[in-house]
């Protein structure tokens, strides 16, 4: 039975972080018979590893996460990320977005930097390793694989990732082993993904276009962001971000004007109405699609009674869309699911339920937007966890 003093379960850059920190020898276990392979995908394979606004701005980033993930975050922020990958040979860009990654464009320019430094730590991976089972006895964790090892550690991160991207490994086998340990686990679906919509018409037509400054209404919640349209459903950050929140047959409705129509139909009385909306920044194909699907004629402004372009307004102001499917976790960037926040200390990321457990990267129940955010928080809840109060 092989002995360590810290032993990491999962070599995603939540877990080689944890590496990376620890101050005691570890071992980290991984599945895989190489390190960070959702990590290789990210990014189309670009690796937009972090977001570079100022720390203020990017905690609100994190959302209702924000109090949580705080201490994480101040402990290692986006600029320490980005100094640690300068100052080991990996350089980086910001775009004009503000997303940040490495010069090369090449995601395994940061996962090879970030085992470069575990190993200058004298820290070890072994692959192809895929624990089954963890148990406590006394002060001990004894780990069981699928090929009968076992391996026995005082202090245990779990930082195997949650049930996005099956084949890379992120299964929700981390879920199942905290469960079994007494931990709740919220339930997971889908998130960061894509939906498709029912009865989607003409907006097929507008495949691959995208809009900015759209705005979601869910309930009395709302949301803004770009807005991409696929040949079967919506897309883009504004849905991305938020599809933790849908499901199957609820309706959304999304705002495609922010000015008042009514204030302005006096203005090119010849022109029609899907024209003008070209003005106001709507394409042609995504116009016209929208005008069949809130049922309203495309006919020159001056034709339009005033009630009628009262309605068209309101309408195009709450379009709905009901959702068929969402993307999937086969399919989806990440899921929304995990070990429940409540049973964590935010502080140190211990278990609250066993002495010496703790837990790093996206096996907790969190999700967060697109730009750099999820890779970001998932090494620093690695490098808190480390710390091993």
């Amino acid at each position: 039975m092989a002995l360590s003093e810290l032993i990491i379960i999962g070599a995603g850059p939540a877990g080689l972080a944890a590496g990376i920190a620890a101050k005691v020898p570890a071992i980290i276990l991984e599945r895989n018979p190489f390190a960070g392979k959702k990590l290789l995908l990210s990014g189309k394979g670009q690796c937009n590893f972090t977001n570079a606004i100022a720390p203020e701005e990017f905690l609100q980033r994190l959302g209702e996460y924000k109090n949580f993930l705080k201490p994480a975050f101040y402990h290692f922020d986006n600029q320490a990320f980005i100094d640690l990958l300068e100052a080991n040979a990996c350089a980086t860009f910001i775009r004009e977005d503000s997303k940040v990654f490495p010069q090369s464009l090449q995601s395994s320019e940061v996962r090879d930097t970030l085992l470069k430094i575990l190993h200058k730590a004298g820290q070890s991976v072994e692959y192809d390793t895929r624990v089954s089972e963890i148990t406590k006895e006394g002060d001990y964790f004894i780990l069981s694989t699928a090929d009968k090892r076992q391996y026995r550690c005082k202090k245990l991160i779990l930082a195997g990732g949650g049930a996005a991207y099956a084949s890379t490994g992120s299964d929700g086998n981390c879920y199942q082993l905290a469960a079994k340990l007494g931990h709740t686990i919220i339930p997971s679906r889908p998130a960061l993904t894509n939906i498709t919509v029912k009865n989607f018409g003409a907006f097929q037509y507008c495949a691959g276009i995208s809009l900015k400054g759209a705005e979601l209404r869910l309930g009395k919640r709302r949301y803004s962001g770009d807005l991409l349209f696929t040949h079967q459903g919506l897309s883009g950050p504004l849905i991305l971000d938020n599809s933790h929140l849908f499901q199957p047959d609820v309706t959304i409705q999304i705002s495609f004007i922010q000015s008042n129509l009514l204030t302005l139909s006096t203005e090119h009385k010849a022109r029609k109405l899907s024209s003008y909306l070209q003005t106001k920044g709507i394409p042609k194909a995504v116009a016209l699609a929208l005008l069949s699907h809130i049922s309203a004629p495309d006919k020159a402004l001056h034709e339009y009674k005033h009630k009628d372009m009262r309605r068209i307004c309101e309408s195009l102001q709450q379009v709905p869309f009901t959702v068929r499917s969402l993307g999937g976790e086969g399919i989806a960037m990440g899921d929304y699911g995990g070990i429940c926040l409540k049973e964590v200390k935010a502080g140190t990321m211990e278990s609250k339920l066993i002495k010496g457990l703790y837990f790093a990267g996206e096996l907790l129940a969190y999700t967060l937007p697109t730009g750099g955010f999820s890779i970001q928080m998932a090494v620093s809840t690695g490098m808190l966890a480390a710390l091993l109060k």
